[in-house]
Formats: C-alpha cells, structure tokens, sequence
C-alpha cells in the first residue's frame, strides 16, 4: 500500500514543501491547489479566512513544486461568476486574468463553469482543468457530459465518497481514459448538507475583491453547520470523510478496476503550516493516533491565514449596522467545546460501506433530547453511524458545562438571524 495519490491545498508556505519532501517517502503527492486571497472572479473560501499572497510568491511556489514533481493547481472555482464571463469588458478581464495565470507557468486550473472549462481548452490548450466540488458531481451523466467538454480531472461530491458501488462502476467505465477522479477526504461537511449550495454562493461572494462580505463575512451557514454537528454528534461520524487508516480500501479499488486515476483531495488551504503537515504526513503513512478532528477543516485548527478584523465588526455595531450583542454571541460561536472523536477507535467503520452499504435509502439516525425517532418509523432509519458515535465520541473532561453554554449559545444566536435582530432590524 502507499500508493493511493494524494492532492493536498496549499497556503504558499515553502517550510510546506520542506515537510512533504520528509514525509512523502512514495511521492504520493502530485499536486496541490490554491489561489490568491481575493480577486474578481471569487473561489471557495472567504478571503477573510486565507493569507495573503503575491503573484510572485505563487510564481515560486509553482517552480519549487514542478522541481519536486508536484503540480499546482489554481483556483478559479467560485460557484457563480456573476456574468463575468458575458459582460464584454470584464469577459476581457477574465481571459487576461487566466493568461496571466498561465505566463506564471501553472499548468491546472480548477473551475465549476462549463463556458470556462471550453474557453480554457480553446485559447490555452497546455493547461489541464479541474471540475471543482461546487459543479456537484454525483451521477455518471453529469460526469460524461464535462469530460466530454474536455475536462481532465472530476471532482466528485461528497456523498460519493462512501459509496463503494458508484466509485467501482466510474472507474471501470473509464479505466482507458486519462481523466482523473477525486474524492475528499476531510473536509468534515454534514452528510447530504442542507446548507451546501448557500455556503458555496456565500464564499464565491465573499472571496471576490471589492465585495462588501470579503471584509465583514457573517457565516449563517457555518453557524448551523457546526451547530448541527455539536448538538447531535452522530452528524460528525455520518460526514462523508475517509481516514487515513482507510486509504488502502481505495487504492484496493483501483486494483480491482485496473483504474490508478482515483485521487484523494485533503483541505485545508485556510490552515496553518503546521495543520497542513500534519495532514499531509498522517495521509502518507496512513495511521493516526488522536482526536480525528485534528485533521478536519475545523473551526479554530489551527487556522494560519485567519485576518478577521475584530475591529471592523466592533465599527460596524458601533455603527447600528449589526447589533452588539448578536456579534458577541457570533465571536463565542467561533470558541468551540472541545469534543474528541477517536480515531482508533473507527478501524472497522468503512467496511460497512466498502461491502457495498447505500445510505441513500435511508435517513440517518440523529439523537435527540428524548432519544426518541422523530419519523415514528424505526424501518425509516440507519443507526449505524449513531452506534459508532457513542463508541468513539467524547466531550473531553471538563467541558460538559462550556458544551452546554455552547449549544444554548448557537440557538440564540440562530434565532438572531432568523429575526433579523442580528442586522438591527426588528
């Protein structure tokens, strides 16, 4: 084993570079993704959250990493361009704007626009193109239909991860192709997420330069993310992420195909140096022993680009536009109860799913304050993701009291927004 590939974000650090040289010992890391803090078009991740880079910096970053045989790959994948690409002068600005990309020497491109993949193929046809997640890729067809408008890597949605029968069939049907296909390993969303497609629209906004929430970002969506996840925590073991322990189950898969194009995407570009080591080295040799959140896109691990201006909010309620008390109660949602999902304490969890479990027909278990179903029907439900829940989640010793604050904390604060007394309004 060791040989699954490996795609892992970037925050153009080098001392990341220095760590994947020790740590990668098979070279499974072939690229890497990232992209400037903000710009015109927009990407997945709010600019508040990422550090800021130069085009030289990246011009680096991407000559170090071709000496080491890895590929950059940038980001330009927000899930809408707001008709950028057919407004004449900023349709301009974009072309020139992937060519400066390209004179920079980066040869992969993500993108969630069909217009952009085929202006990509046609005017620069050396640059290979990703599909990004915000495409929503979970169904042969759809696959079919951008790889056939030239697309040279897919990047599945997150409910494919675990299912087995799905990845089996997709690397089967193109075990004669070059297309690459990726699947996310840690990103930790909510299984079949109510708040997706907000999310992804919400960071498109809030990452485009000159927007009014790439400075002042108020996550309505993390906020029911998280509360969803730490008010009934079988949401976090129901999360469609795959451990490093559970690699060789994949690499197995490409075995069976005779299809090595299966790549696995690990997040999380926001982070710091040390997270995206730590990742990167539990991934390559496929063990870790802790907390498994250690390794997700988690609120408060160890974000390394994080430029939240505390004191633009405090202007901002200083001002009327938001009210005190909702942005206090917004600054305690980010102080999260310490829980611990213990990682060791999964091995066995995805062969459930390996040997060809289908969650999709049925609805995942979630307690409740009863501990009673809320549907009625017991037959409605799959509980297996709940009792591995009890078996390997905990509030760590000394947090019962601030986990309970928490929890009372993010109602209060859900019901700010829904007011809209959050805004000052009502």
């Amino acid at each position: 084993m060791g040989n699954i590939k490996l795609d892992l974000g970037t925050n153009f650090d080098m001392k990341l570079l220095d760590c994947i040289e020790k740590v990668d010992k098979n070279h499974q890391i072939i690229s890497m993704f990232g992209k400037l803090s903000s710009d015109k078009v927009g990407g997945g991740r709010a600019s508040v959250a990422l550090k800021e880079v130069s085009w030289d910096e990246i011009k680096k970053y991407s000559d170090r990493c071709k000496s080491m045989g890895i590929q950059l790959n940038y980001l330009i994948n927000p899930l809408t361009l707001n008709n950028r690409d057919i407004i004449p002068e900023e349709h301009r600005e974009l072309v020139d704007y992937i060519g400066e990309i390209h004179d920079i020497g980066v040869e992969w491109i993500t993108v969630c626009s069909p217009y952009l993949l085929q202006l990509i193929k046609k005017q620069f046809p050396d640059m290979k193109v990703t599909i990004g997640v915000y495409a929503y890729m979970d169904s042969m067809t759809k696959i079919r239909n951008w790889i056939e408008m030239g697309a040279d890597e897919i990047t599945l949605m997150e409910n494919c991860t675990r299912n087995f029968p799905f990845l089996r069939q997709l690397l089967k049907n193109y075990n004669s192709s070059p297309v690459r296909f990726r699947v996310i390993a840690n990103n930790g969303c909510l299984h079949d997420c109510p708040f997706s497609l907000s999310h992804a629209g919400a960071v498109s906004c809030s990452s485009r330069t000159n927007n009014a929430s790439a400075a002042q970002y108020y996550d309505y969506n993390l906020v029911n993310c998280y509360g969803r996840k730490i008010e009934k925590p079988t949401n976090m073991i129901c999360s469609d992420w795959i451990r490093p322990e559970d690699l060789h189950y994949y690499e197995e898969l490409c075995e069976e195909t005779g299809n090595n194009n299966l790549v696995i995407k690990l997040v999380e570009r926001t982070k710091s140096t040390e997270f995206l080591c730590r990742v990167a080295k539990a991934y390559c040799e496929e063990s870790f022993d802790g907390n498994l959140l250690d390794l997700f896109n988690w609120v408060g691990n160890d974000s390394g680009g994080n430029r939240f201006n505390l004191q633009a909010y405090i202007e901002a309620a200083q001002k009327g536009d938001i009210e005190m008390e909702s942005l206090i109660k917004y600054s305690a949602f980010f102080s999260l109860p310490n829980l611990y999902i213990d990682n060791k304490k999964l091995d066995g969890f995805m062969e459930h799913f390996v040997n060809n479990y289908n969650c999709r027909d049925k609805v995942c278990y979630l307690e409740n304050e009863s501990g009673e179903d809320v549907l009625g029907d017991k037959g409605n439900y799959c509980y297996y993701c709940h009792n591995w829940m009890k078996k390997a989640v905990s509030v760590e010793p000394g947090e019962q009291e601030k986990y309970k604050n928490w929890i009372e904390n993010i109602y209060n604060l859900r019901e700010k927004f829904h007011s809209s007394r959050f805004f000052n309004r009502g």
